[in-house]
């Protein structure tokens, strides 16, 4: 069956959204670390473990986890807009970053506001100087949008993702963006999907989905009635998105690849396949 139209996401499949927010963590502990005579490796582990922790206990977990938007990003992004749960969010965000730092720097015995402060402006400019693109990502790109339609179909908050893609050339190539607080519906729900391909114009039944997360991207578009390419870059059967278990049969992608290099030779024996495989 032709593939007319290739759906992509954006984080951990086009953006290396995980490395960056490690990346970040890493050079901000360092500097902590030269402020404080700690230890950069133990103020990274509890950044992390009081960033994942406070921002799963807090009121806006569920809208973020419905939404795609995760701690990671909440420890830098604005968050702009209107809509209610957004100005909520921004309004949380800046006392989750200094709780969060503030939990990291009393492991080496400092509680000062202001190197809290310092720290975490700190992590939010680094974050946001990183360009975490895959190298394979704009050539991928421009390969397979010769003779197809792109469109990019991600979760998340509507500047932070465009923010990101501000710092790449890969906007240019999709002839949608569906994200998912513009819509109001996050993946896997179907509809984000059919968004998407109605506003390229096709049918799902012409549309590939290519995406790191078995749940989100791959169980959400064949829910959609579109085919789904799952990127494993770790090779191991193991999803990359949040909550994700191994593939296991639950969850059956159409193809996988372990880079995105491989996605035209894995379109053109999609074509030749069974659309809808069933578990084994």
């Amino acid at each position: 069956m032709p593939i007319e139209a290739i759906l992509f996401d954006l984080d951990n499949t086009l953006l290396l959204e995980d490395d960056a927010t490690e990346d970040a963590l890493r050079r901000t502990s360092e500097l902590a670390a030269r402020r404080t005579g700690g230890a950069a490796g133990s103020i990274h582990a509890a950044a992390r473990e009081a960033a994942e922790s406070l921002f799963a206990a807090s009121p806006h977990f569920a809208y973020s986890e419905a939404m795609g938007i995760w701690w990671g990003e909440a420890l830098w992004g604005d968050f702009a807009g209107d809509r209610e749960e957004i100005a909520a969010l921004r309004a949380f965000v800046p006392g989750f970053r200094r709780a969060v730092w503030r939990r990291a720097l009393r492991g080496v015995a400092v509680d000062g506001d202001a190197l809290v402060d310092e720290v975490a402006a700190a992590f939010r400019d680094i974050r946001r100087a990183l360009r975490p693109i895959d190298p394979e990502a704009e050539a991928t790109l421009a390969d397979v949008g010769r003779d197809r339609r792109l469109a990019l179909v991600t979760n998340g908050a509507p500047d932070v993702q465009r923010e990101k893609l501000a710092t790449t050339t890969l906007a240019a190539h999709f002839a949608a963006i569906v994200i998912s607080v513009e819509l109001g519906i996050g993946k896997p729900d179907p509809r984000i999907f059919r968004a998407a391909i109605d506003a390229i114009g096709v049918g799902p039944e012409a549309a590939v989905m290519v995406g790191d997360s078995l749940e989100r991207d791959i169980a959400g578009a064949r829910r959609a009635g579109l085919r789904g390419v799952w990127l494993d870059r770790a090779g191991d059967g193991k999803s990359d998105g949040a909550g994700d278990g191994k593939s296991d049969g639950a969850i059956v992608p159409n193809a996988r690849i372990g880079a995105l290099g491989e996605l035209r030779s894995t379109l053109t024996a999609l074509e030749r396949a069974d659309p809808f495989p069933q578990p084994a």
